[in-house]
């Protein structure tokens, strides 16, 4: 996986810069594809509705997962796994989850499963500030409610890979841009989608181990932003301290905040994630770098939105990352001062529409 970072001299040192990377995921191939059993299962409402977008899963003896993905638009999925006995779990936005009686593989036909379950309600959730850390407390059943909501369109978008198939192009651009928002330079690039995950990021245990931001004021610095790997990850969780917030700005929805863990010093990010209250849809989510050095006086920081489309997967619709340009100066009475002389910006994002339609990451942020 590539990284990067960018250093620019032009008489004074200018520091920075960095990046949320756009990274090609090619499709894993399965081993040993000749002893496994195909389970097709076809979701349905009571009204013979399909359930598109769900999560779909074979559990074990353990209540373990072996296998997941996504029901497609015609609420079909083909579960691949070992002869044997289990339990098709199905997961959804905005509803509680459903669990099958047991299922023996090899199944000759479809499995047909009425998943008709009560919605998560939200918007009566009580926020309360002294929530504990972890987010999997068991004194803290409200944050777990809406971390599950969370937990299933983070995996939702991590799985949709074959939906993507025709879906468009994206774009990656990077811009320079004063501190009046003028842009001075850009450049963008373009790419089809054709099924791989468009955007991601960098492998979890080295973000946990070595920190969001790398490098020093001679080499520059790189930063590194989550993706949906990132999030769901053990590492992310051990590291962070999780809560519930609302927002008077933010109205109708709900938020999951999180920041590092009070004895961590490596530069890490806080946020929140913010849901909606009525779908349970994850929206987006909003971070800041800290423990940053110099850099964290002009707040880095950037945000990902997501975007449920027709088949009911969810993508990363778009992204930003906003870093600050710091010039040094040098004085024999103050010593090193630094200067903020605008911002690079790094983001990403599907192109709705038809050929040559621009998407929302053409306005101006």
């Amino acid at each position: 996986m590539s990284r990067g970072g960018i250093t620019i001299n032009r008489g004074e040192r200018v520091l920075l810069a960095a990046i949320f990377l756009l990274s090609l995921f090619p499709p894993r191939a399965m081993s040993s594809q000749a002893a496994l059993s195909e389970l097709r299962v076809k979701l349905q409402s009571n009204d013979g509705t399909p359930v598109a977008g769900a999560l779909v899963a074979l559990l074990d003896a353990n209540d373990s997962v072996v296998v997941e993905a996504l029901s497609a638009e015609s609420g079909t999925r083909v579960l691949r796994a070992p002869s044997g006995v289990y339990r098709v779990r199905a997961r959804r936005v905005g509803f509680l989850p459903f669990v099958s009686s047991p299922v023996s593989l090899p199944h000759q036909g479809e499995l047909l499963l009425a998943i008709e379950t009560s919605r998560v309600v939200l918007d009566r959730i009580v926020v309360n500030s002294k929530s504990p850390c972890s987010r999997s407390d068991p004194g803290s059943r409200p944050l777990g409610i809406v971390w599950d909501e969370i937990d299933k369109a983070l995996r939702a978008s991590q799985l949709t890979v074959e939906d993507l198939s025709g879906f468009g192009r994206g774009r990656v651009f990077r811009n320079v841009v004063a501190t009046n928002g003028t842009v001075l330079s850009t450049d963008t690039t373009l790419f089809e989608i054709i099924n791989q995950r468009p955007f991601g990021a960098i492998d979890p245990d080295s973000l946990a181990t070595a920190g969001y931001m790398l490098g020093d004021e001679s080499k520059g610095w790189t930063f590194y932003a989550p993706d949906e790997t990132v999030l769901l990850s053990d590492p992310f969780a051990a590291t962070h301290c999780f809560r519930l917030v609302r927002d008077a700005a933010r109205s109708g929805e709900i938020g999951v905040a999180f920041e590092p863990v009070p004895e961590r010093k490596l530069a890490d990010i806080l946020g929140v994630l913010w849901v909606d209250e009525r779908t349970a849809e994850l929206r987006e989510i909003v971070f800041h770098f800290v423990n940053a050095g110099v850099l964290g006086r002009f707040e880095p920081g950037g945000f990902t939105r997501f975007l449920r489309v027709p088949s009911g997967a969810w993508i990363v619709d778009e992204w930003l990352l906003k870093l600050p340009r710091v010039a040094v100066k040098r004085s024999a009475f103050i010593g090193r001062e630094y200067m903020l002389t605008g911002y690079y910006e790094h983001g990403g994002g599907i192109l709705h529409g038809a050929p040559g339609a621009t998407d929302s990451l053409n306005r101006k942020h």
